[in-house]
C-alpha cells in the first residue's frame, strides 16, 4: 500500500512520556515565505547566501535559479545544535491510573474494547467522556456531545483542509484569564501531563458572542441540512455567557525541534509498503475549571537513545542538493519555488521491525506550485535518505 499521510485529519494529538525532552525551546518551525519568482529570464541568478552566529551559524536564506521551471527562494531555520538523536519508541497505552487527571473525584465507569488489547474508555454519569486506543491516541471531554460540536465548529470555521492550516485571527482575552496565560496554562498542563514542551499552532478566544456566529454560519451549510433532513445534525442552542473557551491547538518539541504535526506544513508521502500515523499534536480546550476537552494524536512512547552519544547532522545545504538532483532530472510543467527548509522530528516506522518505531531528525525542503499547493522532501539529516523512500 502507497503511503500518504494527510493532514484533514486533526482532532488528535500525540503524547509521549515524561523525561525525554530539553526545557527552554522555542518553535523553530516558521510560517510558510511567500516565494518570489524571478520571471522568464533564462540567465542563471547568482546564489546569495546570508549567514548568522552562534551556535545557529551557516546559511539562512538561500536563492537561486536552475532553470525556467525551478527556483530556489527559501528560508532556512537553522537549528541550535549540530548534533541529534535517533530514539527508538515503544507506543503503550495511556495509563488508567492517570484518569484521574481528567475526572477527579467523578466516578467513572471503564469498559474495555472488546477486541483491541489495551483500549479501553471511561464515562461519567455528567457526560464526561474519555477513550483510548492501544497506541496511546486519546479523547477526554468534559461534556461529550458539546465539547465535540464546539471542536466541529472551531475546526470547521478556521481550519482549511487545502492547505493544512488554520486562519490567523489575533487572539481576544476572556474575562477569566488572557490569551497569553491561557497558552502558557496550556504548555503548563501538557508539560504535567506528558513532560513534554510544546508549541502553540493555533489559539482562538470563544464566547457566547462567537460561538453563536459559529452556530448560525454552520446551520446554514449543506451538511447540516443533510443531516437535519436524516435527524442527525447535532445543535447547541443555549450558548451563554459561561460559555468563555480558549481552542488551542500544539504541537510537540523534542531536543528543542519541533516534532512533525501535520500542520502549517506539507503532509508526507512514501513509496513503501507500510502505513503509520506520523502527526503528533494535541488538541485542548481550556475554561475557567481548566481542561475542558483534550485530544492526543499519534500516541504515546517511551523513548531511549540508539546510540550512547548524538550524531552529527548534515547541514542544510546537503539536504538542499539531495532535492536538487530530484527536481533537476524531472520534467516540470510549471515553475515551483523551493520556499522553507527547517528540521524537525519525525515518527516513522522502523523499516527492520514490525509494529517499531523511531524519532528520527529530517531537514523539511518545501516546494510550492503556482497553484498554492506545497509538497516536501524530507531528508534524514543523520543519513541522508530520503524518508520518500523509507529512508
Amino acid at each position: 500500500m502507497k503511503k500518504s499521510i494527510s493532514k484533514k485529519m486533526f482532532a488528535l494529538s500525540v503524547l509521549m512520556s515524561a523525561g525525554i525532552l530539553m526545557t527552554g525551546c522555542s518553535s523553530t518551525i516558521a510560517e510558510p515565505s511567500k516565494s518570489t519568482p524571478t520571471g522568464s529570464s533564462t540567465e542563471a541568478m547568482q546564489g546569495s547566501v546570508e549567514s548568522v552566529g552562534g551556535a545557529e551559524s551557516g546559511t539562512n536564506y538561500i536563492s537561486e535559479k536552475l532553470s525556467d521551471k525551478l527556483v530556489i527562494d527559501a528560508e532556512v531555520v537553522l537549528p541550535k545544535e549540530q548534533v541529534y538523536s535517533v530514539y527508538a519508541l515503544t507506543k503503550k497505552a495511556f495509563p488508567r491510573e492517570d484518569l484521574d487527571i481528567f475526572f477527579g473525584v467523578s466516578e467513572a465507569v471503564v469498559t474495555d474494547h472488546p477486541e483491541w488489547m489495551g483500549a479501553y474508555s471511561a464515562k461519567t454519569k455528567e457526560g464526561g467522556y474519555f477513550s483510548t486506543d492501544p497506541q496511546g491516541n486519546f479523547t477526554y471531554a468534559k461534556d461529550e456531545e458539546r465539547d465535540n460540536h464546539i471542536i466541529y465548529l472551531v475546526e470547521s470555521a478556521y481550519y482549511n483542509a487545502a492547505s493544512c492550516s488554520f486562519q490567523k485571527e489575533e487572539i481576544l482575552d476572556l474575562s477569566f484569564l488572557n490569551a497569553e496565560k491561557a497558552i502558557q496554562m496550556g504548555k503548563e498542563k501538557i508539560k504535567e501531563l506528558t513532560g513534554l514542551d510544546s508549541e502553540v499552532l493555533a489559539a482562538y478566544a470563544l464566547n457566547r458572542k462567537k460561538l453563536t456566529e459559529l452556530e448560525e454560519k454552520y446551520r446554514q451549510t449543506q451538511k447540516y441540512q443533510e443531516d437535519a433532513q436524516r435527524g442527525k445534525a447535532t445543535t447547541v442552542d443555549d450558548w451563554s455567557d459561561v460559555d468563555e473557551i480558549y481552542y488551542m491547538e500544539y504541537e510537540l518539541t523534542k531536543d528543542c525541534l519541533p516534532i512533525y504535526s501535520g500542520i502549517n506544513e506539507p503532509g508526507i508521502s512514501i513509496a513503501v509498503e507500510t502505513f503509520w500515523t506520523a502527526e503528533t499534536r494535541i488538541t485542548m480546550l481550556l475554561d475557567k475549571d481548566g481542561i475542558r476537552y483534550i485530544a492526543g494524536k499519534g500516541g504515546i512512547f517511551d523513548a531511549s537513545p540508539e546510540a550512547a552519544e548524538a550524531q552529527p547532522i548534515i547541514s542544510a545545504e546537503a539536504a538542499l542538493e539531495a532535492v536538487k538532483e530530484i527536481y533537476v532530472n524531472t520534467i516540470l510543467s510549471s515553475q515551483v519555488t523551493i520556499s522553507r527548509i527547517w528540521l524537525e522530528y519525525v515518527v516513522v516506522p522502523d523499516w527492520k521491525e514490525k509494529e517499531q518505531y523511531k524519532l528520527a531528525p529530517y531537514w523539511c525542503v518545501q516546494i510550492d506550485s503556482p497553484s498554492g499547493n506545497s509538497s516536501a522532501e524530507r531528508i534524514n539529516a543523520i543519513t541522508g535518505g530520503n524518508l520518500s523512500y523509507g529512508e
